[in-house]
């Protein structure tokens, strides 16, 4: 893999040239108030009250000698200004990792004073990224960059960061390809029966075949059970995996809120140089994608969704190895309640075998994969 490996002097008159709103995009990523008054402040070597928890999340690596709580600055939603009493990187510290600050101290509180802004007020450096990690960096000073993108405590945690990841950084033991995920977020199971290891089932890979994205379920998940925000995500196909979506209420934060439907692109380097900014979050603002029912169904099972207005939808099913099984819906439609059947056949008309399935409903400002289990 190529690397983009340039001196800071040549960065800083690089990086002047450029819009600073972009420098900003790319660097600091968001801010999650994910705890109110609810960690010891032992954890900042102090006796005292509670303290809130907030992690920063950045595109490129930090360097951790840089790294203090007076480079920071949270402004609430009156207008204060507080300093966190302390910052660290970890647990999410290992090689690889270090793109999440976890900040300390007293931020606001969640309902009648939030949060609203995290500033770097100090000279904070990013590093270059490791053999082995598919996206670019930059060695550049944070100091001036700002994000009001501060996620509120009640809704739950977001993946805002994915790469392919290879060589001594990737700790699966089988597949072909690995793709490392970050939350904004420490996260653990939302439903009581899973353990960690349980999470692969509810990721989703997806590969581009001219233009269609073809779903593949990662076959085991490592980099668990540490307590920090990064999963890398076991797959055993040999196409490019594009784009990670992780289905709704299966992870939580520390405060228990379980997480919305989210979905975000594979960063990688374009030309050794450029950075892809992934999208975070695909909005469903309207579009109601619900679970089809029965499930697990035999042979008949009930897919049904609210269209906010009139569009062209695409319902595909595919088998765990991204094939496609039948055209359910390929169609414009209006506004409204709709519902489709599916009877468990193929495009022929055959009867499939028992087994997983996915169902990716697609229009043109909405995408969502769920599963589904067929007996027999």
């Amino acid at each position: 893999m190529k690397k983009y490996i340039i001196c800071f002097l040549l960065l800083q008159i690089s990086y002047s040239q450029t819009n600073p709103e972009q420098v900003e995009q790319d660097t600091l990523v968001s801010a999650f108030f994910g705890l109110d008054n609810a960690l010891p402040s032992i954890l900042c070597n102090q006796l005292g009250s509670l303290l809130d928890g907030m992690p920063v999340n950045f595109r490129f690596p930090l360097d951790s000698s840089s790294l203090s709580e007076t480079d920071f600055e949270v402004v609430d939603s009156l207008g204060n200004i507080h300093i966190p009493m302390c910052a660290v990187l970890a647990p999410a510290n290992e090689n690889g990792e270090n793109r999440t600050v976890l900040l300390l101290g007293e931020f606001g509180t969640a309902i009648t004073n939030p949060p609203v802004e995290v500033r770097v007020v100090g000279d904070l450096f990013t590093i270059d990224t490791l053999f082995g990690e598919s996206v670019c960096s930059a060695i550049i000073n944070l100091n001036g960059i700002t994000t009001t993108n501060i996620i509120p405590l009640a809704n739950g945690p977001s993946l805002f960061f994915a790469q392919r990841i290879d060589g001594n950084l990737n700790e699966c033991n089988s597949g072909t390809q690995t793709i490392q995920v970050a939350w904004d977020g420490g996260i653990t199971p939302y439903i009581s029966s899973d353990t960690e290891s349980d999470l692969f089932q509810y990721y989703i890979g997806y590969s581009d075949s001219s233009g269609v994205l073809i779903p593949h379920i990662p076959i085991s998940i490592a980099d668990i059970d540490d307590n920090d925000n990064f999963h890398q995500l076991c797959f055993s196909t040999s196409d490019e995996i594009v784009k990670i979506s992780m289905m709704a209420n299966t992870v939580e934060d520390p405060n228990h809120d379980p997480n919305l439907y989210s979905e975000i692109d594979v960063s990688s380097c374009d030309g050794g140089e450029i950075l892809k900014v992934p999208n975070i979050n695909v909005s469903a603002i309207n579009f109601t994608l619900k679970d089809n029912y029965p499930n697990p169904f035999n042979p008949l099972t009930t897919i049904s969704y609210d269209l906010p207005k009139d569009s062209f939808v695409s319902i595909t099913i595919y088998d765990m190895l991204g094939n496609v099984v039948n055209n359910l819906v390929n169609t414009k439609q209006s506004s409204g309640y709709k519902s489709v059947q599916w009877n468990a056949t193929d495009n022929l008309g055959q009867p499939v075998s028992a087994g997983v399935y996915l169902y990716c409903v697609e229009t043109k400002d909405f995408r969502q994969t769920k599963k589904m289990i067929l007996l027999k």
